[in-house]
């Protein structure tokens, strides 16, 4: 029998190498799927806050340019229905929600008011707000004090399964701020959501 020279050796791993190799990989996956879980969920809730963001800042910039009218944007069941399809369902979820100009300042996308944008949440999440999920745009830029008898959303609160945990003084959930005067803004911090959760339904989120 023909021996096999240095050269035509062939290598491969002995049991307890392999052993000591599929050790350390479970080792580096429950250490990293934890943080890859925690990322996307971040990911997820920062995008959903920073879509509504812009939806009130076109809102505003769109009432402000028009100078008739308003330009409202409220909560709907379905937001991936046709402009002719879409509806103001007025509620506490925000989850899903479309901007149009409300030519008769009514509070409800009627037929031939243009849908300048929507949005969604990740189905995963929660998105809670205060009032009726509606937000009118005066010319001024200021929020009507009523859009045609709906009170304006002005706290709105976005969670996960997390709930509002405190890390430092932030939080897992995020807060949306909204002032009469138009300005709106995203909230991290604990001690604002914490204040912001008393005011929609339930107190609670998720």
């Amino acid at each position: 029998m023909n021996k096999l020279s240095a050269n035509e050796r062939q290598w491969g791993f002995t049991l307890l190498e392999l052993m000591v190799t599929i050790s350390i990989t479970a080792i580096l996956a429950a250490i990293a799927i934890p943080n890859m879980r925690t990322f996307l969920q971040n990911n997820r809730l920062a995008g959903a806050a920073n879509d509504l963001l812009h939806g009130i800042q076109v809102a505003r910039t769109e009432a402000i340019k028009r100078q008739v009218g308003s330009v409202t944007l409220c909560a709907t069941a379905n937001s991936t229905l046709a402009d002719t399809a879409l509806t103001c369902s007025y509620g506490s979820n925000l989850a899903q929600w479309f901007v149009f100009f409300d030519a008769n300042n009514s509070g409800q996308h009627d037929a031939g008011e243009a849908v300048l944008v929507r949005g969604a949440a990740h189905t995963t999440d929660t998105v809670k707000a205060d009032n009726k999920g509606i937000i009118c745009f005066a010319p001024t830029g200021f929020t009507n004090v009523s859009c045609n008898g709906q009170a304006p959303t002005q706290n709105v609160v976005l969670c996960d399964v997390r709930g509002n945990v405190a890390i430092g003084t932030n939080s897992t959930a995020r807060t949306l701020l909204l002032t009469q005067t138009g300005r709106a803004r995203v909230s991290q911090l604990y001690a604002e959501i914490n204040t912001a959760i008393t005011k929609v339904p339930g107190s609670s989120c998720p």
